[in-house]
């Protein structure tokens, strides 16, 4: 019996170290994979054209742009529309976009370079939903991260650290203290080896003050001790993924109004274009304009004019849907996407919001202050990913200034 706890405790020393080194790889590989597929997806809403040459270099612009600029400064994260959370200076891996174009490059491999195609073969697909958004190849031994790497080593110096002693305490008072100590220190290498498996809830229960208990108190403490590391660590990635999330909502609002930006109005106009076009349904756009905005800048002051947005796009967002999609086109101009809708319905709507905002009590922001806004209406459905559309919508707003102002043109 002496001989199989020793045994066991020598396996358990020499191999449950290179099993969690294996498994903390494994789990380091599928994160780095994943970080691959988000940078991807961010940069295709940027480059509708996701493929080409020229689409990949510009990636790898960015890439080096940002590797560069290490760490970003948190006042101007918000403007970044990808958010590098990795180290590509000493990559181990070669990513490539879905035709072998190379954008991170390692080992042999240059950036700008077509991955050979014995080389895409071993490649890893980066897919989302079976959309193959590109390739990783592992040229080398994935590097694990401060957080992972200080982890193994502490998990792993615990359990040599309890391997040890339990062979030192086994030699010494195995003669002496019989079946009760060789089931405590059955107890011991249990809980070692579910540590090992990455189950860190391990407690022994053994009570006195001998060598035994010392090593039980000491081995608890430590399996303490990283349970709390390893929830500090899963709550600091939580964090970070929750700044980035607000990180990519803050770029795609309009800091002044609240209201969503350009940009974000553009990635819902090409999809929602797209689905009508499909599908048949019906959509209408609908473009704004605060009459004589200049004016009321120059009369009132540049401070007052900000006021009157804001107070204008809270107008307009408490009579909108939670389907349409409202945005700041620029300056004194708001765009308004109105999917399942048609011409007369936007038109009742407008008026409505056209009506709300000429009768709302302006003198509340500067004495003598009057607000009135136009619109240009189209429901002009085109191949041409909504060009026809915005321009109709624009002549539109043209007609309705022509009119006299404050009013509604379809």
């Amino acid at each position: 019996m002496l001989i199989t706890s020793l045994a066991a405790i020598s396996v358990m020393a020499l191999v449950s170290p290179l099993l969690l080194e294996q498994r903390f790889e494994d789990l380091t590989h599928k994160e780095h994979l994943n970080q691959f597929v988000e940078l991807i997806q961010r940069f295709k809403k940027q480059d509708p054209d996701w493929g080409s040459p020229q689409s990949s270099a510009a990636l790898a612009s960015q890439l080096a742009q940002i590797q560069a600029q290490s760490p970003i400064p948190s006042e101007q994260q918000g403007n970044r529309s990808l958010v590098l959370t990795m180290d590509l200076s000493h990559s181990e891996y070669v990513v490539t976009d879905p035709n072998g174009h190379i954008f991170v490059a390692a080992g042999e491999y240059q950036v700008g370079e077509q991955l050979p195609p014995a080389a895409l073969k071993r490649a890893t697909p980066l897919s989302q939903n079976s959309d193959v958004l590109g390739y990783a190849l592992k040229t080398g031994t994935t590097n694990l991260n401060n957080h992972d790497s200080t982890y193994l080593v502490t998990l792993s110096q615990s359990m040599l650290i309890g391997a040890a002693a339990g062979l030192m305490i086994t030699l010494l008072l195995s003669l002496t203290m019989g079946r009760q100590l060789i089931k405590q220190l059955r107890n011991l290498t249990r809980a070692a080896m579910e540590m090992s498996k990455g189950n860190l809830d391990q407690q022994v229960n053994i009570k006195g003050d001998d060598e035994v208990a010392i090593l039980a108190r000491e081995f608890n403490r430590m399996c303490q001790e990283l349970q709390n590391t390893y929830a500090e660590l899963t709550a600091s990635n939580e964090t970070i993924k929750a700044q980035a999330e607000a990180m990519q909502e803050l770029s795609l609002r309009d800091e002044l109004t609240g209201l969503h930006n350009r940009r974000y109005f553009n990635q819902q106009f090409r999809l929602m274009h797209h689905q009508a076009m499909r599908y048949g349904d019906p959509l209408t756009l609908a473009l704004g304009d605060i009459d004589h905005f200049k004016l009321i800048n120059d009369r009132y002051s540049h401070q007052i004019g900000d006021a009157v947005l804001r107070q204008l796009a809270q107008l307009m967002q408490e009579e909108v849907r939670e389907s349409d999609v409202l945005a700041r086109y620029g300056g004194e101009e708001f765009v308004l996407l109105m999917p399942q809708t048609s011409n007369d319905q936007a038109e009742a709507l407008l008026n409505r919001i056209r009506t709300k905002v000429e009768s709302w009590p302006w003198e509340k922001i500067c004495k003598g202050l009057a607000v009135t806004i136009s619109f240009g209406i189209s429901d002009k459905l085109e191949k041409d990913m909504g060009h026809s559309m915005l321009v109709d919508a624009d002549n539109k707003l043209y007609q309705a200034k022509d009119q006299g102002r404050n009013r509604v043109c379809i």
